[in-house]
């Protein structure tokens, strides 16, 4: 019968070399039909011929992909009425090729000069599709599109393309503008899709690749458990966030381990976690804590007179304030509240000039009249001595200690060599607010109520491009969690840690632009990332059962994902990736 027409767009060619060096050649003989019928077999051949003067591997990857008439929609290749392939590839030369997952390899070395056969001898629209009825009448009009990504690598390092490095940067987007505000959304239109894949990011000043939106190609199975790709790492590393213990299933009588469990995977069946045992502590920001430094208010009375300085000096157990011209304020809290914000926020808690250990403060909080709030400087010098007592990683917090456990009671820590010494990055730095520094300025709109930290001012805040920061550096060594002190604090037992809530923007579960069909799906998880100071309380990021982070008080009881990193070189032997078929790492 008479069926609607179908063009066949021509096929893109991806030639990705190993070496700048090395040159191959690719010719493909193909000829689009202005109307392809059903039953009809266009012809399609491809060949690569080797102009190096040193031998080549060779691969090919096939990707057909079908939109619907009105240009925008894309069709599944297999009809979901009919459950009919539509497009049928006719292979050729099947023994001059192997399949290896997505990939077909061609057997034998290239020798210079020498020419592939072709893999493919063209492509058939189903003899028994019918798009003039509502079976198949989806694909009238449509166009498909095959594209044929062809690889050749210097052939002595061909274990190179089963490094699982390597798999993930093969398939980034090479632009770093991705509008992290807005969603990613599934398209085949790299615009429109809004980074939805794999891209390329940063880290220390090189080139890393990160799996962003819904993605359905980035399940590992490693030491007998589930992970998802998250990113790469700078040093040639696979950064991963547990996924679930794998499932048994019987496919073409076969037992295979697939990873199937989606939300709810957190470290053990039993409960959940807080993020460290106290909130109202300076020190609970981090993933290892300090000296308890409690967050304190003072309710003066009305008529109460202080002095607001912005610098402060120590002898033993006595305290003086600095009152040299323009170095201070003296008045009533609810009168000189604005002006102290400012910078000058050392006060003595008796409203004197000079006090004693129990008594000298400094003001963080301006929220409110009726109250000061501040932490005690009493025994430090000063307020970077406070901060640094807080931030020193002295005790471990409860995360960390939960998640070093977990590592053990699980075994991995005999095969702990997989792993490369990544940092975890607990990065406590100030974004804004009286701590980040003696002399800020809080006092913009009338008053600045909360503290925030680095990760808010990077994932939070827009910038003048109307975007965000999102940073995989750790600037402060002190919050780099590492096991060697070569790499960073030295403070990790093993070579586990966190997702950061810069992680989480990229991968599109951040607060704005959060996709609830994004691959980080899960109940709440900690990150390892704090994000402010409301009241008398420490929040840290974590990521929602909403898909999109949030902040939470740290002694609130939130869900544990652990995240490793498979070192550089790492192989899987089979796997492409998917739900149903991870990529399996020896």
């Amino acid at each position: 019968g008479v069926t609607w027409a179908v063009t066949h767009d021509l096929s893109v060619i991806n030639n990705d070399l190993a070496f700048a060096n090395y040159q191959t050649t690719f010719t493909e003989n193909f000829t689009s039909p202005p109307n392809w019928q059903t039953c009809q077999t266009v012809s399609k051949t491809i060949t690569a011929t080797n102009n190096s003067n040193v031998p080549v591997a060779v691969r090919v990857k096939l990707e057909g992909t079908w939109t619907a008439a009105d240009g925008v929609t894309n069709l599944p290749n297999v009809s979901s009425a009919s459950g009919l392939t539509m497009a049928v590839i006719n292979y050729a030369n099947s023994s001059d090729w192997t399949q290896e997952g997505e990939y077909y390899v061609y057997n034998t070395e290239l020798a210079p000069n020498a020419t592939t056969t072709s893999f493919l001898s063209g492509v058939t629209l189903n003899c028994e599709a019918n798009l003039d009825e509502s079976a198949d009448g989806a694909y009238g009009g449509a166009e498909y599109h095959l594209k044929a990504t062809i690889q050749t690598i210097q052939a002595d390092k061909k274990g190179e393309w089963n490094w699982l490095y390597n798999i993930v940067a093969m398939q980034a987007n090479t632009s770093y503008d991705i509008d992290f505000t807005k969603k990613a959304i599934n398209s085949s239109d790299p615009v429109i899709a809004n980074g939805n894949g794999v891209n390329r990011y940063i880290e220390n000043g090189q080139d890393v690749y990160y799996y962003r939106g819904e993605v359905d190609n980035n399940s590992v199975i490693w030491a007998n458990m589930c992970w998802k790709i998250v990113r790469t790492t700078a040093t040639g590393g696979v950064k991963m966030i547990y996924f679930g213990e794998p499932t048994d299933v019987v496919v073409d009588g076969n037992t295979v381990k697939q990873c199937l469990n989606g939300s709810g995977i957190f470290i053990n069946n039993s409960g959940t976690f807080k993020f460290n045992g106290s909130s109202e502590d300076l020190a609970e920001a981090g993933y290892m804590r300090g000296a308890t430094i409690y967050f304190l208010k003072l309710s003066p009375s009305y008529s109460k007179i202080f002095t607001f300085s912005n610098n402060v000096s120590r002898n033993g157990d006595s305290y003086t304030l600095d009152t040299s011209d323009g170095q201070s304020i003296s008045g009533t809290w609810s009168e000189q509240r604005l002006e102290s914000a400012k910078r000058y926020h050392y006060f003595c808690t008796d409203g004197a000039a000079s006090c004693s250990n129990n008594e000298i403060g400094y003001i963080y909080d301006y929220s409110d009249s009726g109250y000061i709030g501040y932490v005690p400087v009493g025994g430090y010098d000063d307020i970077d001595g406070v901060k640094n007592a807080a931030h020193a990683n002295t005790y471990n917090s409860v995360a960390k200690s939960s998640v070093e456990d977990w590592f053990a009671a699980k075994g991995l820590n005999a095969v702990e060599n997989d792993l490369e010494d990544a940092v975890f990055c607990n990065d406590r730095s100030l974004y804004s607010g009286t701590l980040a520094g003696k002399d800020t300025d809080v006092s913009q709109n009338g008053s600045l109520k909360d503290v925030y930290y680095g990760a808010y001012g990077r994932n939070t805040v827009k910038n003048a491009r109307n975007n965000l920061d999102p940073s995989l550096d750790c600037a402060n060594p002190n919050d780099a969690f590492t096991k060697d002190a070569a790499n960073g604090n030295g403070k990790l037992r093993y070579k586990v840690g966190l997702i950061t809530a810069d992680e989480l923007t990229l991968a599109g579960n951040g607060q704005y632009g959060y996709d609830r069909s994004a691959y980080l799906v899960s109940n709440s998880t900690w990150t390892m990332s704090p994000s402010y100071i409301r009241g008398k309380s420490v929040a840290v990021y974590n990521l929602s059962s909403d898909e999109l982070y949030n902040n939470t008080y740290a002694n609130y009881t939130v869900y544990l994902r652990p995240m490793v990193s498979l070192k550089a070189g790492t192989t899987y032997s089979s796997g492409t990736g998917l739900k149903t078929d991870p990529y399996i790492v020896p």
